[in-house]
């Protein structure tokens, strides 16, 4: 343990940042896209990647540029099969939402014990006289940017005539979900995604197939009532089960909620609770990100130098130096360090007769770098050629040097 937290205290902070970023990104689109065919062909597009990485790192070139255009491919084919859907949730992202709402979203929902039940018995009275109803809660996960439509502000209180107005059959906002937010009814006439998971059963309609199509995508709860069989139903995290009473429905919604009044949470409760949520999700992504970030770290070829690695040309090796610049103050190289490698370079053959093999150099560049042992992997950006000719390799591929603290000199200052 004490090992990993020293090698990531040794990650540069404009890495870490990277890092972080990309962490986020990657839980976002995962949360917003988790239990569809966009997902779906998303871990597709990250396997072919893979096997791309796979293949390069074990020299199939054909092979590896083979897959890296099938990768292109199938990327491009996401882009324009869902930009509708990627282009719904960046609208609905908002960078600029205060740190309060941030803050919010990490705890649990607290309603009081009356608005449960007034919800509870509308539900059973809509029932009874088979008039359809959607209702959804918000908990952690914010819900608005996985909606096809976000419907109309209501920012009213919870009332039964108020719940049975607005499902009424004919009025504007039946066929929508009614979202309750805090105490207060939020939202009306929302539009949710549909569930694609094909073992649904077949009798449910589009109110039990948005409320799934919810619920799978978030931590969101939903109640549904059946238009056609005036059936109560709860659904949670894709799962549709029915109810029978008003008390059970009170129950369920109250063991979720937390209905009641709670103490209230810490800055410290919250955070721990923030970071608890999903913990497994997050720490998937974090770990995906930081392999990959390890893998584009070690990579020596970008993935577009291969079309000149195919292309024609001839390829030359040269014995060259290796040149250390940017040595931190204080600190000089051991005589043990890499002071020669084997590059092999490639380009069209009347580029490669004009090439100056003593002008060829390596230059490593050493700010920021610490006393102790070192390694440098040896890329395109370390030594200077032409626009047309690459870098093929390099032998050794890393370069190996130790930095040691310069003695003072005697009488001079501590």
């Amino acid at each position: 343990m004490g090992s990993v937290i020293g090698w990531l205290g040794e990650i540069p902070w404009n890495h870490l940042i990277d890092i972080f970023v990309m962490w986020f990104i990657s839980y976002q689109v995962y949360m917003r896209f988790r239990g569809t065919q966009a997902m779906r062909l998303l871990v597709r597009v990250f396997f072919v990647w893979l096997a791309y990485l796979t293949a390069q790192a074990a020299g199939l070139t054909l092979t590896s540029f083979l897959l890296w255009a099938l990768w292109i491919a199938v990327l491009i084919f996401f882009l324009i099969t869902f930009q509708a859907e990627i282009q719904r949730i960046l609208m609905r992202i908002n960078p600029m939402r205060p740190l309060g709402v941030i803050l919010r979203q990490a705890r649990r929902v607290r309603l009081p014990d009356e608005t449960l039940s007034a919800v509870s018995e509308t539900a059973f009275s809509l029932a009874s006289k088979k008039t359809g109803a959607i209702i959804i809660w918000e908990r952690r996960d914010p819900i608005e940017p996985l909606m096809r439509s976000a419907g109309e502000v209501i920012d009213a209180e919870v009332r039964p005539a108020l719940l049975e107005t607005l499902f009424f059959a004919g009025a504007p906002y039946h066929d929508g979900a009614l979202y309750i937010q805090e105490e207060r009814i939020y939202r009306a006439g929302c539009v949710l995604p549909l569930s694609e998971n094909p073992d649904l059963a077949a009798h449910y309609g589009t109110r039990h197939r948005a409320a799934a199509g919810l619920t799978e995508r978030s931590d969101a709860l939903a109640l549904v009532v059946s238009e056609e069989r005036g059936e109560v139903s709860t659904v949670e995290r894709g799962e549709i089960a029915a109810v029978g009473s008003p008390e059970a429905l009170t129950a369920w919604l109250t063991e979720r909620l937390h209905g009641g009044e709670d103490a209230p949470q810490t800055s410290l409760e919250l955070a721990r609770e923030t970071v608890r949520h999903n913990w497994r999700v997050k720490l998937a992504a974090l770990a995906g990100v930081i392999l990959l970030w390890a893998v584009a770290i070690k990579q020596n070829e970008s993935p577009r130098s291969i079309f000149a690695t195919l292309g024609p040309g001839v390829e030359h090796g040269f014995t060259v130096p290796v040149d250390y610049y940017n040595l931190p103050e204080g600190l000089a190289l051991s005589s043990g360090r890499t002071r020669r490698v084997r590059v092999r370079i490639k380009g069209e053959a009347d580029l490669m007769n004009f090439i100056d093999a003593g002008r060829l150099r390596i230059r490593i560049n050493l700010r920021g770098a610490g006393a102790g042992p070192a390694e440098h992997t040896i890329s395109t950006r370390d030594i200077d050629l032409p626009s047309r000719i690459r870098l093929v390799g390099a032998e050794p591929p890393e370069v190996r040097l130790r930095l040691e603290k310069m003695a003072k000199p005697d009488g001079a200052k501590p």
